[in-house]
């Protein structure tokens, strides 16, 4: 039975009755007293495929742009739009989410995202219509950016803080690992000339492979309704016995005895604050324009910035090049040698030329060249090395990650990255054969990601504790603008004149490297904003 005492002062005990003496805690203490073990493992698989989901929805378009050119009547303009479309989705609906969790649940949300995603996916793979494609896309985006973007925050909620960082610099590394698997699947299927008759649909291998990347959240959607809610989510919503059974739970897996022994017996909580929908909602709102409006003024305004251009350059740079380099090196791989004269090698503009390619030789005399749909030829050598360019870009962030452990390190890292990466940018068109602009190009994708991750680490570094997830959300919303702008500018820089293409990136992350000189102090906060904010 549970009873409540204490109601006129700040705390509420909430006691569970038991034959053995009662031990107090509240739910951090309780958590910690489970231990780490085989159910936390379990739990962190269980969930993967709901995160991996999120990163297939804003991956696998990249991988199909080349071969579905012709049945979707792409130009180089619409492709970019398809790949930037799901980063629009994310960044115009990521806020809208926060409000429902409190009430419906995270685990609840993904199971409702994953039954969305499993339709639209299987849409898309059948879908003959660009506009069709494009509003499924947007979608994807929505979900990526709402209910699988959950997934870090949920599975905290389910470890104490002393083991919590390891746990999340790990899981991270396990879930960025879905960067990988949709080039693979690309290397695997897309070059085989597979056609198959469903339903009077004509499946070819661009959407087999759609299918195939759809098994995912179907996993997803699986694992998602064995995961338990949260057991701060279950306290919060005043569901106490569930949590403590959920908690002696965890404690029998992970500890491997009696869950009778759980040694915490009377949880105290909280009184809940928690009142109606819109009440809830409206005091975060308020509470997220004040902080907002916090950040954009002084003394926060020059470091709050500093961090959300850094950030615009870092993901408009890793999301346009990384989404980019399997239809571009297509292109390269499709030119006609036979046909170049120059006593020197072509450059990347002349090769992306559509009249220099081998597909092209049949259609040159054509008065109308520009409108005809040229059948790229698919080999399997670009997705191996996009693959290898993926797991670059997941191996060297995490160690580079495992290195900047301190505000130089960060500085010297951030950098030799944006280095790099610029000198990548303004290479590229010079760099005289397929494979050296290969290697610029991953080099600027995989700078970029490691450039990202530690703007990421200097938020926490310089914004107060009460403003950091304000910030966070901020740099998020930023990083999804950044790709979608990315993704527009340089496919309609494609048709018009790439090298503007490149040279703006290089440009932009020129910018960025001269500002990394200049890294800002922490700024703290007055009692009087620290009181605010946390109102």
């Amino acid at each position: 039975m549970v009873t409540n005492s204490g109601s006129n002062g700040k705390i509420s005990t909430i006691t569970v009755r038991t034959d053995d003496t009662d031990e107090t805690g509240d739910i951090d203490k309780a958590i910690s007293a489970t231990g780490y073990g085989m159910f936390n493992v379990m739990l962190f698989l269980a969930a993967l495929p709901v995160a991996w989901t999120g990163i297939f929805d804003t991956t696998t378009t990249a991988f199909i742009i080349a071969s579905a050119e012709c049945d979707l009547r792409l130009t180089f303009f619409d492709k970019g739009v398809l790949c930037g479309f799901p980063f629009l989705g994310m960044a115009l609906t990521s806020f809208l989410w926060d409000h429902l969790t409190p009430h419906v649940g995270m685990r609840n949300l993904f199971i409702f995202g994953l039954l969305v995603d499993c339709i639209l996916n299987l849409l898309a793979s059948a879908i003959d219509s660009y506009y069709g494609f494009l509003v499924i896309k947007f979608f994807n985006g929505v979900l990526a950016g709402g209910p699988f973007s959950m997934v870090a925050t949920y599975l905290s909620e389910f470890h104490s803080p002393s083991y919590k960082a390891s746990f999340t610099r790990w899981g991270n590394l396990a879930i960025n690992v879905a960067i990988i698997i949709p080039a693979v699947l690309a290397f695997l299927i897309t070059p085989l000339p597979l056609t198959i008759n469903v339903f009077n649909q004509r499946y070819t291998a661009w959407r087999i492979y759609l299918l195939v990347c759809s098994i995912v959240p179907v996993l997803g959607l699986v694992t998602a309704s064995m995961l338990p809610q949260s057991p701060k989510f279950l306290v919060e919503n005043g569901k106490l016995d569930e949590a403590l059974m959920l908690l002696k739970r965890m404690y029998a897996v992970n500890r491997r005895k009696p869950a009778d022994t759980f040694p915490i017996k009377t949880l105290l909580v909280w009184p809940s604050s928690q009142g109606s929908v819109f009440k809830t909602n409206s005091e975060k709102i308020r509470l997220a324009y004040y902080n907002t409006k916090l950040l954009f003024s002084s003394p926060y305004l020059r470091v709050f910035m500093f961090l959300n251009f850094l950030q615009f350059g870092s993901m408009l740079g890793f999301n346009t090049m990384r989404l980019w380099v399997p239809h571009l090196f297509t292109i390269l791989n499709n030119f006609d040698y036979e046909r170049w004269t120059e006593d020197r090698a072509p450059t990347i503009r002349e090769m992306l030329d559509r009249r220099m390619s081998v597909p092209a030789r049949d259609y040159l005399d054509y008065p109308d060249f520009n409108n005809i749909c040229i059948t790229w030829k698919i080999k399997a050598v670009v997705y191996q090395n996009s693959s290898i360019i993926a797991v670059s870009a997941v191996v060297f962030s995490f160690l580079a990650g495992m290195v900047y452990t301190s505000k130089f390190r960060k500085k010297i890292i951030m950098l030799a990255a944006f280095f790099i990466s610029v000198i990548s940018s303004f290479g590229i068109n010079w760099a005289q054969s397929t494979p050296y602009m290969l290697t610029l190009a991953a080099a600027i994708i995989v700078t970029t990601r490691i450039t990202g991750n530690i703007v990421t680490a200097m938020n926490i570094d310089v914004i107060p504790i009460p403003l950091r997830s304000t910030s966070l959300n901020v740099l998020v919303t930023v990083g999804n603008i950044a790709a979608v702008l990315g993704n527009f500018i340089f496919s309609a820089l494609l048709d018009v004149e790439c090298l503007v293409g490149f040279m703006g990136i290089g440009c932009l992350l020129l910018v960025c490297f001269c500002l990394s000189f200049f890294h800002p102090r922490p700024v703290k906060m007055s009692e009087k904003n620290h009181s605010m904010s946390n109102a």
